[in-house]
């Protein structure tokens, strides 16, 4: 196998995760990711085998899944399976300290959804991808200051959103129901 195959296949995780964090529903995230793979194979001959290939995949993920995001002109993060796949996952949460951690998560997932597009985007290579400013940079072909721009926004709006989230849950008295017994 040419080099070529190697790191596209050893990419593959990774291109899931992100895809997977970007429309939050795993059928959806799976098509993104074989139109991506589709896409790098018919275009092997663009990428002149400078630098990461990762990287160059993750702009064609990007590029497809703005595609989508803006042809549909709806937002394809609320997806019915979405809600399938959330209930499935609180069954397995027995512990009182796991469902307020759950609960904690969830709230965090909604408000990263409730980013604009671009912030997020940033936002899920740096932190869940662990890509450098400049990876992200060279994927999104935008300069380095405006990544950083992004990113910045993007946590002050996650860190709000988190803070009124708890003030209103506080306020409706919803949490001073709970207690913890260990």
């Amino acid at each position: 196998m040419d080099e070529f195959l190697n790191q596209l296949t050893k990419s593959i995780p990774a291109l899931r995760r992100y895809a997977y964090a970007l429309v939050r529903d795993s059928s959806i995230a799976d098509d993104l990711v074989q139109d991506c793979l589709e896409r790098g194979l018919n275009k092997r001959a663009q990428w002149q085998g400078e630098g990461n290939l990762k990287s160059w995949l993750y702009r064609i993920l990007s590029n497809i899944h703005l595609n989508h995001y803006r042809s549909n002109k709806r937002n394809p993060l609320a997806q019915s399976s979405e809600i399938k796949e959330n209930l499935t996952m609180s069954h397995q949460l027995q512990n009182p300290a796991d469902q307020l951690d759950r609960i904690y998560l969830t709230d965090l997932d909604k408000a990263i959804a409730k980013l604009p597009e671009e912030q997020r985007q940033v936002l899920l290579l740096i932190n869940l991808e662990g890509l450098t400013y400049k990876e992200v940079a060279q994927i999104k072909q935008i300069p380095t200051g405006t990544v950083m721009s992004r990113l910045s926004r993007a946590r002050e709006t996650l860190r709000k959103n988190m803070a009124s989230s708890a003030t209103a849950s506080d306020q409706s008295g919803s949490t001073s129901h709970i207690r913890r017994i260990k």
